[in-house]
């Protein structure tokens, strides 16, 4: 009988055993990165769909609260995605970051182990996903890439004996890479180096002029651009203005520099402009280099050989009066309407008020000095037209010229301007007074420089004009200006 007993839990613990070795591995999959969600989301499932085919995995039992989980948070750390497929009963997962380039996606895919967030398989493709036939061929191709090797936890193969007298391989001659001219990767690296910079911190001005425009009363409601794609696009065709012919493919490493870039001046899911110009700052592209250097070892195109940047590069890269392809000293045209009053007050009296605005012309030069980004000095020449009308509808006219001294603060395509000026009266009509002495005060407004162009408005609140009779005056103006950068 205790013979029967032993038989019976034997041949029970191998049932379980061979029931437990038949159990599906359970496997999620995320996927983030296009700018359309429900191209996420198709990609996904058609890669789920794709996996799951084999019975070596199974759909984990809420894939669905899964995906939103991550996809509210905008979530693409590979930890905190390994932890809540963990958490959803997951023993892989696989991720795929999409990233657009020129119309089309560049698509990585990696299979993480939840045990340990550890990535064990990694696969990439270009592709264009235009239609749902695009995305099932797409995760078909990736499926096979991933699984096509040993799967994440195999079984071991049985040991094959070597046949009795093995005949001498011979391997195949690797074709030739046919070069229609040799590289030098230090010229690749020498022109990557000096223009990528600039040429990020050029898009991100761009960028942050077009929104800023987009946004204000003159522009275009959808004109702005998307700010992911549009960086990309410009830094990447900047660049390859530089490259000589036939190093296109030292591109792709840039866009993977330029994602890593976008990704760390994101916040919310969405590119924040205003982070970018710190972050660009703060680049090191050493990284970048050493992967160019490790693709071009293999590359049978490229050479090895000293590189001078030539004498009309260095000066195309930045002129002397340029600090980082920024202008320090630039001039500028203003000119512009403007609607001014006379503020008068009577101290003996206690008493003030104001006579009727009327409509005048102003135009003239200014002159930007900027030492640093954000912090701009604008002395400059105005001719402007101020004065009033009384009540018994006589106009006085005031031809000034004005001389102000603006503190511009930049943000982006913003300026906020203040700063005193100086305002002489050169001749006047209709006025029964004298106008020999100074207009005083204090100037105010703000503008958007929208590519060579400026638009602005501006207050000039007069602190002395001149005394009358016991009458003090005080010049008021508002003013609508627009001007050129040259």
């Amino acid at each position: 009988m205790s013979r029967n007993k032993y038989t019976f839990a034997l041949i029970f613990a191998c049932f379980l055993s061979a029931f437990a070795q038949e159990q599906p591995e359970k496997i999620a999959v995320y996927v983030f990165g296009a700018s359309e969600a429900n191209i996420n989301k198709s990609f996904g499932n058609k890669l789920l769909a794709s996996i799951t085919q084999s019975d070596k995995y199974a759909e984990i039992k809420d894939s669905e609260t899964f995906y939103k989980e991550l996809a509210k948070n905008n979530e693409e750390g590979v930890s905190q995605i390994s932890q809540t497929g963990k958490r959803h009963g997951a023993d892989y997962v696989c991720v795929v970051s999409l990233t657009e380039v020129f119309g089309s996606y560049s698509i990585f895919a990696r299979i993480i182990k939840t045990s340990d967030a550890e990535a064990i398989r990694s696969a990439s493709l270009d592709r264009s996903l235009k239609s749902l036939d695009d995305l099932a061929r797409a995760s078909n191709e990736l499926v096979s890439q991933l699984f096509r090797q040993q799967s994440p936890s195999p079984e071991p193969a049985a040991p094959v004996p070597p046949p009795a007298t093995p005949a001498p391989v011979v391997p195949p001659m690797a074709a030739k890479k046919e070069c229609s001219n040799k590289l030098n990767i230090n010229e690749i690296l020498s022109k990557i180096q000096s223009s990528i910079l600039p040429q990020l911190k050029d898009c991100s001005g761009t960028l942050a002029k077009d929104m800023a425009l987009a946004m204000s009363p003159f522009g275009k409601k959808g004109a702005a651009p998307q700010p992911v794609p549009f960086m990309k696009e410009c830094t990447i065709n900047g660049i390859k203005k530089k490259l000589p012919d036939g190093a296109e493919e030292y591109i792709k490493p840039i866009e993977k520099f330029l994602q890593n870039v976008m990704n760390a001046a994101s916040a919310g899911g969405s590119l924040d402009v205003k982070k970018l110009p710190g972050i660009i700052s703060g680049l090191n592209v050493n990284e970048l280099v050493n992967e160019l250097k490790a693709k071009a070892a293999n590359d049978e195109c490229v050479v090895d050989e000293p590189y001078t940047q030539p004498v009309a590069d260095e000066e195309e890269e930045g002129d002397s009066g340029d600090e980082g392809g920024r202008k320090i000293v630039s001039l500028g045209f203003r000119t512009g309407l403007n609607l001014s009053h006379i503020y008068v007050d009577y101290p003996a009296l206690n008493a003030n008020g104001s006579y009727n605005p009327i409509l005048g012309f102003q135009a003239g030069l200014v002159l930007d000095i900027a030492p640093i980004d954000w912090f701009h000095i604008q002395p400059g020449v105005m001719y402007i037209q101020k004065g009033a009308e009384d009540n018994a509808g006589r106009v006085s006219t005031q031809h000034n010229i004005e001389v102000p001294l603006l503190f511009s603060f930049k943000i982006s395509a913003l300026r906020l301007n203040v700063g005193p000026y100086v305002s002489k009266c050169v001749t006047a009509h209709d006025i029964e007074v004298e106008y020999n002495n100074l207009d005083v005060g204090i100037s105010t407004g703000f503008g958007f420089d929208i590519g060579m162009f400026y638009v602005g408005i501006f207050y000039d609140y007069g602190l002395d004009f001149w005394t009358y009779d016991n009458y003090e005056f005080y010049n008021r103006t508002f003013g609508f200006n627009l001007g050129v950068n040259l």
